[in-house]
């Protein structure tokens, strides 16, 4: 892989690490605010934080129901990518003492 390819797969991964990071911490405080949202309110949904929420339901008589992400799930994501930078951290140094210029 060329080095281009390498920094864009490192800031991809960052990118995810930080977004799992996020999801982690995410509180469901506006997934309830949206449960009560009177029809007059409907502007305000594009303000909530809904991205732990993977279903949203409101059935014909009225309930809302709402299923969130496993953070439990997240939490195993974020140390698996953790440990994998780990990795790379360690093969990077790796690469570093190996200098294909002092062969010969």
């Amino acid at each position: 892989m060329d080095a281009g390819g390498k920094n864009s797969g490192q800031l991809d991964r960052q990118e995810l690490i930080s977004y799992l990071r996020r999801l982690a911490k995410w509180k469901n405080n506006d997934v309830v605010k949206l449960a009560f949202l009177e029809q007059e309110q409907i502007g305000q949904v594009d303000r909530l934080d809904l991205s732990g929420v993977v279903e949203l339901r409101r059935n014909a008589n009225g309930t809302f129901e709402a299923k969130f992400v496993d953070k439990v799930r997240v939490l195993a994501m974020l140390r698996e990518l953790l440990d994998q930078r780990r990795d790379d951290q360690l093969e990077g140094f790796l690469d570093s003492l190996y200098r294909p210029e002092e062969e010969g």
